[in-house]
């Protein structure tokens, strides 16, 4: 999303909701019986929420047809005692694995520090990173200590991961953007992740094109340009927020025409946050409920139709349901960007997406009260 100060809102003061929503949850829905054997479905589709995913939520992407779950990891992880530490994570990804979901996380912000979007700039910054990326790894990809730990459960184990988000905004890489530092971070994460597992997937921060910030395909340039930058990942993300179809497109034929200039021809490129809103003020992002589900069948369909000319592998809707506004939050159209409204309820574009993915269209989440939170 392109707005400074919402940027602030949906990943600090939401993302500020994520452990102790989840810690609220866990108990509730960690290991809750046997194992489902059902089908996994195509990890193509997939979605992600404005706060922490709660078993409703899993549950209802699987119907949805939804094969990936992209969500936050960091922030206040360490922040608890090390009995604690992973709990709320735990939850999580019990939940996916019983829905057969994959779980793409968003590896962000340094963990125990309380303004959460920081990046790591000093050497006890990056230690603690490295400790935490590691970490993840050794607890939920393949053969980790978390399945290890319930064998009741049908592993479904991390393989890919995203390093950061939208560093070219100012707003997520303080004091301004910067390729080559965002790539160090990149090289860091790598080698702890490798380390762990030689097959681990490393995908870019999903990259938005905002004036707000360096441009899309300056910063993606910016990229390739620093010595050794394609051994680094192995996938392009991008988060190609446009008024429709034809705009999202541009700025994947763009990236991908770079990247094939550059030789890099057989990187994939995944799409980790599109979406249009149905509420907020007059923004070119903003729309109709049956707006948002046209838009949506549009850019489907379009990306669909060139998804083997750009190398798409997967395409990511933000978000699964509205959020509330946080106090003194100024309204603008990203709380609203849900295929459910605040009342649980869902709008055309639930049913569109279900029509995509041969998920079954239907169902009801909780309502969303101050603060994110849901009612029983």
């Amino acid at each position: 999303m392109t707005e400074r100060c919402a940027r602030e809102c949906r990943f600090v003061r939401p993302r500020s909701l994520i452990v102790t929503a989840l810690l609220a949850a866990a108990v509730a829905y960690v290991l809750p019986g046997p194992a489902v054997a059902a089908d996994r479905a195509p990890v193509f589709f997939g979605l992600q929420t404005h706060t922490a995913p709660t078993a409703r939520d899993v549950a209802m992407m699987r119907r949805g047809g939804a094969g990936t779950m992209r969500t936050v990891f960091g922030g206040g992880i360490q922040a608890f005692p090390e009995y604690a530490r992973w709990v709320s994570y735990d939850a999580l990804m019990a939940a996916a694995a019983r829905e057969r979901i994959e779980v793409l996380p968003v590896l962000m912000g340094i963990p125990g520090d309380p303004r959460r979007i920081n990046r790591p700039r000093t050497r006890a910054q990056r230690m603690v990173w490295a400790s935490f990326v590691r970490g993840v790894a050794a607890r939920y990809g393949p053969g980790g200590t978390f399945w290890k730990a319930h064998p009741d459960l049908e592993a479904m184990p991390i393989r890919a991961y995203q390093v950061w988000n939208e560093p070219n905004l100012s707003a997520y890489w303080r004091p301004s953007t910067d390729a080559a530092g965002y790539l160090r971070l990149v090289r860091l994460t790598r080698a702890q992740l490798r380390a762990v597992d030689p097959q681990a997937q490393i995908v870019l921060a999903g990259l938005p094109d905002s004036s707000r910030g360096t441009r899309l395909l300056d910063y993606v340039r910016a990229i390739y340009a620093q010595p050794g930058a394609r051994t680094l990942f192995d996938v392009v993300a991008l988060n190609p927020y446009a008024a429709d179809a034809p705009g999202v497109l541009q700025q994947l034929n763009r990236v991908r025409t770079l990247m094939d200039r550059r030789g890099d021809t057989k990187t994939p490129i995944w799409v980790t946050e599109i979406g249009w809103a149905t509420g907020g003020p007059r923004h070119p992002f903003r729309t109709s409920k049956s707006g948002q589900a046209a838009r949506i069948a549009r850019t489907f369909r379009t990306l669909i139709a060139a998804r083997k000319r750009l190398r798409l592998e997967r395409l990511i809707v933000f978000g699964l349901q509205d959020r509330p506004y946080a106090p003194n939050e100024r309204p603008w159209w990203g709380p609203r960007v849900g295929l459910f409204d605040l009342a649980g309820r869902s709008k055309p574009a639930w049913k569109t997406f279900a029509g995509f993915t041969g998920g079954r269209p239907g169902g009801r989440l909780g309502r969303v009260v101050a603060r994110g939170r849901r009612s029983r």
